[in-house]
């Protein structure tokens, strides 16, 4: 009796060992699954309202009409409709801050501190799978853009850039690509000057709790690559987050 029950304790302790592990394994390789998918949709939304429309979204939306842009989302998005109209002017009167009055938290990969959205202008929406988008502002004419933000598995957590929320592009030739991958059309900081710049992967893909710091997490996360060094991206990297 005594034995078995030596038995059954070490068998609880490596199961207590490895269960965790085995969790987050499944849901990394859930989320890489999600984010494969979300990317092939965009890229097809992309592709469509080029074939509909003769330009791309990032001329289009260039040319002054963002909202008509937006008004016409449902027809390459299934289900898609508005939840939230929150933009970067709503702002928390007590803390002057507009993460404060999001309509839910974002967080960095690491940290509890939640942080503004990068996509600010356009509020939030919601697809028929639950992911949730939103954007920032159109680009200028000749520039790919908007840029777009994608929680992958809408409400359900993390809710961390670089796990399970990533940036993506519309490019003028008529596709998406994850932010942080180079292109002859994105906008740079001597071109544009404000937020809507593009960011490059080498510098925006790194452990920090500061709220740009995984911008450009969605280019390693397409070519599962690890940005630390070794490794891939959706085991190795997102493995060594504490």
């Amino acid at each position: 009796m005594a034995e078995v029950l030596i038995t059954l304790g070490i068998i609880g302790i490596v199961a207590a060992m490895t269960l965790p592990a085995l969790v987050n394994d499944k849901q990394n390789k859930e989320l890489q699954t999600q984010f494969k998918k979300t990317y092939s949709e965009l890229n097809q939304v992309a592709r469509l309202f080029y074939n509909d429309n003769g330009i791309s979204v990032s001329e289009y939306t260039a040319d002054g009409n963002f909202n008509k842009f937006l008004s016409q989302l449902p027809q390459y998005m299934k289900g898609i409709k508005s939840t939230n109209g929150w933009t970067f002017n709503d702002i928390d009167e007590e803390t002057g801050s507009e993460a404060d009055t999001m309509p839910y938290y974002i967080y960095p990969i690491k940290g509890n501190s939640n942080v503004k959205s990068h996509c600010d202008v356009a509020g939030f929406r919601s697809d028929i799978s639950g992911r949730v988008y939103s954007f920032n502002d159109a680009p200028r004419a000749g520039y790919n853009g908007p840029t777009i933000c994608v929680d992958i598995n809408g409400q359900k957590r993390p809710n961390r850039y670089g796990m399970d929320i990533f940036l993506f592009v519309f490019t003028t030739d008529g596709f998406v690509i994850p932010m942080g991958q180079e292109n002859k059309n994105n906008y740079t900081q001597t071109s544009n000057g404000g937020n809507q710049a593009f960011v490059p992967a080498e510098d925006y893909c790194k452990y920090n709790e500061s709220q740009k710091s995984q911008y450009a997490c969605a280019s390693f996360a397409l070519a599962d690559k690890n940005p630390e060094g070794e490794g891939d991206y959706w085991n190795d990297f997102l493995k060594n987050i504490k």
